[in-house]
């Protein structure tokens, strides 16, 4: 099977969630392949819908055509030069072969042992059954499913809700202040929903969902609310711990735009890269990347920021202010990084050297079952 490699912007993927899942349930009903796994396998291989073998043909999970196939082919280069790929009319066609050809395949039957719930046993089922080459495959596909709560697609309406207030009131994402004040403040937070609706909350800002956190309510309950995981959550508004968004910050509920709202943006006094980039809901590795800045450097008051355009220089830093516009920008230790994108020859070892952080801690930010890393994911380092 043909994989698209691992660089998909996250609202390629909400875009693609968003369009496909009717097909993924719908293909679910039919044969009892979970959606969560029919989803996660299309954005993987099909690179959220913008690969050459979707675009050009229809064609979300890399099957290629085989002896049996009958239909248009699709010439590419994958595993060899000019291989065959089948050709789709539609991408209803593709799903409905891709569930065809798990169903229909005396290779693949064990998987229909499985509980149509556990996600995990087709993820690795389909990676012991040789559906792809990449031994890390069936890790790559559960944490895509993870990442973006494909698993809700596999449950009932009624059953949603429930697993979403389950696997959002982990201990570890409150402080013990936080839960005490959510305690205390309950009757605060009953008053407030009844007023106010969910729906109602959602506004609209650069294109993004957003709502505005409400006095006493944690970001547990407003995870559950709009049934979206913390781990989405906090990944969604670049939050690396749960006290950087406070009650009455807008808190968005999709991904923030690889631009900002306005083209420029002048510091105030206090203002961060983070802060600017929840105030115009723009990424922040975005941010810095047009900007030319190095993650977890912050810009001097009264400079610009580029919102939308590349800009030619980096502005002068907070640590350059008291160097009279003399010298280079500061260089900051690696570990001011937030992120790593995994390069070819990376080992969780290598990576932690390299931040200075344990195996066991990288493991633990990213969530990761194994030690095994796909080139081109994105690690949390800090």
């Amino acid at each position: 099977m043909y994989v698209h490699a691992q660089n998909y912007d996250p609202q390629d993927v909400e875009n693609y969630i968003a369009q496909y899942k009717g097909l993924a349930i719908e293909e679910m009903h039919r044969t009892g392949i979970p959606a969560s796994i029919t989803l996660g396998q299309g954005i993987i291989e099909s690179g959220a819908g913008k690969s050459p073998l979707a675009t050009q043909a229809n064609n979300h999970f890399g099957i290629k055509c085989h002896d049996d196939w009958t239909g248009q082919g699709f010439i590419y280069d994958d595993d060899r030069k000019n291989e065959c790929f089948r050709k789709y009319d539609s991408v209803a066609q593709s799903f409905r072969d891709h569930s065809d050809f798990l169903k229909t395949r005396q290779r693949y039957s064990v998987l229909f042992t499985y509980d149509s719930l556990d996600y995990k046993s087709w993820a690795r089922g389909l990676k012991s059954c040789g559906y792809a080459t990449n031994p890390k495959y069936a890790d790559v596909l559960i944490k895509c499913i993870e990442d973006y709560d494909l698993h809700q697609w596999d449950l009932n309406e009624d059953d949603r809700a429930a697993w979403f207030a389950q696997i959002n009131k982990s201990d570890s994402d409150q402080s013990a202040e936080q839960k005490q004040s959510i305690v205390q403040r309950d009757d605060v937070i009953q008053s407030s929903m009844q007023k106010e609706s969910a729906a109602d909350r959602v506004y609209v800002f650069n294109d993004i969902k957003c709502v505005n956190l409400l006095q006493g309510e944690s970001l547990n309950q407003l995870a559950t609310t709009y049934e979206i995981g913390m781990k989405r959550l906090m990944r969604y508004n670049d939050a690396t711990d749960i006290s950087q968004l406070k009650p009455g910050d807008r808190i968005y509920i999709q991904p923030k735009r690889n631009h900002g709202d306005e083209k420029f943006h002048t510091v105030k006094e206090g203002e961060t890269m983070y802060s600017i980039s929840q105030q115009h809901g723009i990424q922040l590795d975005k941010l810095y990347e047009k900007n030319l800045m190095k993650d977890g450097t912050q810009p001097a008051a009264g400079e610009i920021i580029y919102l939308r355009d590349d800009r030619d220089a980096p502005p002068k830093l907070i640590d350059e202010s008291n160097q009279n516009n003399q010298g280079t920008a500061k260089s900051f230790p690696a570990s001011t990084k937030q992120f790593h994108i995994v390069a070819k020859g990376d080992t969780l070892y290598s990576i932690s050297k390299k931040y200075d952080i344990s195996v066991d801690s990288l493991k633990q930010m990213n969530q990761l079952s194994s030690n095994d890393l796909a080139i081109g994911e994105k690690l949390r380092v800090k």
